[in-house]
């Protein structure tokens, strides 16, 4: 009995250690294309019998994956500003999510693979903005709000960020 439910067990570990293996080496994968110091990143994948709605399908996908990603991002940084309350906090995430708006359209596809398996296209899309480029339009939309600029840390929301 020991025997089976260590058989078992090992043929789990085999299973996810394959899954995870095979997942991390699938286009548009690798440490590349992921999120770090410098950008924001993310992948999505779609199918579709058209290819041309493969694509879009990923896109949407990955904008909003990024859109998520940010947003994420700069709500946790928004939390370091202690000076802004009640009203205005709801005024500065309306403004976050205004300027991440603005960033994801400016979104660079980083990488894009599409293949063809028994009449349905799946195509993979990675797609990148700069952290510096968010950041700046933040600060700089936070700045030059009249309600916020008075109680507005930028140096504590950029070191949060």
């Amino acid at each position: 009995m020991k025997c089976y439910k260590f058989i078992s067990l090992l043929a789990v570990f085999f299973a996810v250690t394959t899954l995870t293996h095979a997942q991390n080496t699938g286009p548009c994968t690798g440490s590349e294309y992921a999120t770090d110091a410098e950008f924001f990143r993310a992948y999505a994948s779609a199918q579709s019998s058209d290819a041309t709605a493969s694509k879009k399908k990923a896109i949407t996908g990955a904008r909003t994956a990024l859109e998520n990603q940010i947003k994420t991002k700069a709500e946790a940084a928004a939390k370091s500003q202690t000076k802004i309350s009640g009203a205005d906090i709801a005024q500065f995430n309306s403004l976050i999510q205004g300027v991440i708006q603005q960033e994801v359209v400016k979104m660079k596809v980083i990488c894009e693979n599409s293949e063809q398996a028994g009449g349905r296209y799946k195509t993979h899309i990675v797609v990148e903005v700069t952290k510096a480029s968010v950041l700046t339009n933040i600060v700089n939309s936070a700045k030059s709000d009249e309600k916020l600029k008075a109680n507005f840390e930028e140096g504590k929301f950029k070191q949060a960020f």
